[in-house]
C-alpha cells in the first residue's frame, strides 16, 4: 500500500473509534438515567481496540517495521493491524445492537 492510503485508512479507523466513543458516552448517560447495566463499556473497549490498531499501524508505517508489515505471512501484523479493528467493530456492533434494539422493537 502507498503511504497515502495507509494514512487515510488510519484516519478512518480513528474516526470510527471516535464515533464509538461518542456512542458510548450517549449510552452511558442513558444507562445512568434508566439505571441499567453498564453494557456501554463494550463500546469504550471497541473504540480502544480501534485506536490501538491505529497506533500499531503508525508503528509499522513509520518504523523499520514497514517492510516487515508487507509480508502476507506475518501473523503479528495481521492480528494487530487487521484483527484488532475487525474485533472492535464486531464488538461495537453487537453491544450497540443489544443496547439500542428497543428503538427498533415493533409495538402494537
Amino acid at each position: 500500500m502507498t503511504i497515502i492510503t495507509e494514512l487515510l485508512g488510519a484516519f478512518g479507523l480513528f474516526a470510527l473509534g471516535s464515533v464509538l466513543w461518542r456512542f458510548g458516552r450517549i449510552s452511558q448517560r442513558m444507562a445512568q438515567t434508566l439505571h441499567t447495566r453498564p453494557y456501554y463499556l463494550g463500546l469504550y473497549v471497541s473504540a480502544l481496540l480501534l485506536w490501538t490498531s491505529v497506533i500499531f499501524r503508525f508503528i509499522f508505517l513509520t518504523g523499520h517495521l514497514s517492510s516487515w508489515g508487507q509480508s502476507v505471512h506475518n501473523i503479528l501484523y495481521i492480528l494487530l493491524v487487521d484483527g484488532l479493528p475487525s474485533l472492535g467493530v464486531t464488538l461495537g456492533l453487537l453491544v450497540a445492537w443489544y443496547y439500542w434494539s428497543w428503538l427498533l422493537a415493533e409495538r402494537e
